[in-house]
């Protein structure tokens, strides 16, 4: 669960990015910017039900995948961000401001904002944002390195698969099936893995990428096999 501030309030993003619309909300009511407007509830009957059809048909989805009502405790109406801006346009123009401002800074990958976001988080998502980013710096350095050893194409997806099959016995569509989460193949496994399963992880590559230049190791296939030896040698010093 991300947060970010707007308005000086916090607006969550859910683990599927969606944008916390009841957050807005409450954001532009405490700065009185919402007088005379309606909860996302009731914007949703009303005023947003068109663009909402219409982004959903324009990303070729059904409309649950990019509007989510959920209730209890940390619940309320979650959206695409598409529809989080047209709902921030629908509640002030200074609303909308603050919130373009932010997603223009997501989108341009200003490391200020992520640091930002960072600051409010908990103590457990600052350990899980600081291993993850130490294995985008551990994928980055495997995926240098295989390039530079003759690995094309598909290869480098064979590389993950077999990592995760000599830590975790399994790819990552088998592992996503085991764990009752939907297979996206542009959506990155590591996001849902664990403190620990992500320094796992880590070690796994940086290991590999060493083993794969101190014995000149090139190709696809005898890559992948380096990449779940080394991964293999990693679970069983964790076990």
């Amino acid at each position: 669960m991300l947060i970010v501030k707007i308005a000086d309030k916090p607006v969550r993003q859910n683990a599927a990015g969606l944008v916390s619309l009841t957050d807005l909300y409450a954001a532009a009511e405490e700065a009185g910017m919402a007088e005379g407007k309606v909860d996302p509830r009731d914007w949703k009957r009303r005023d947003g039900a068109q663009f909402i059809e219409f982004v959903a048909q324009n990303l070729n989805v059904a409309q649950s995948h990019i509007y989510k009502a959920t209730r209890g405790k940390g619940g309320g109406t979650y959206a695409h961000w598409q529809i989080a801006l047209a709902y921030a346009k629908y509640l002030s123009p200074e609303l909308h401001m603050q919130v373009n401002e932010v997603y223009a800074r997501a989108k341009s990958g200003d490391v200020t904002l992520a640091d930002e976001i960072a600051d409010k988080a908990s103590p457990d998502q600052q350990a899980w944002l600081a291993k993850r980013m130490n294995s985008k710096i551990a994928r980055s350095k495997l995926t240098t390195t295989l390039a530079s050893h003759d690995v094309v194409g598909r290869g480098f997806g064979d590389c993950t698969n077999a990592t995760y099959k000599g830590l975790f016995n399994g790819t990552k569509k088998e592992i996503c099936a085991a764990a009752g989460v939907e297979y996206k193949t542009g959506k990155s496994l590591r996001d849902l893995m664990s403190v620990e399963d992500l320094i796992a992880t880590s070690m796994a590559e940086m290991v590999a990428a060493k083993q794969i230049d101190k014995f000149n190791v090139r190709g696809n296939a005898a890559c992948a096999d380096e990449c779940e030896r080394s991964a293999r040698k990693v679970a069983g010093l964790l076990q």
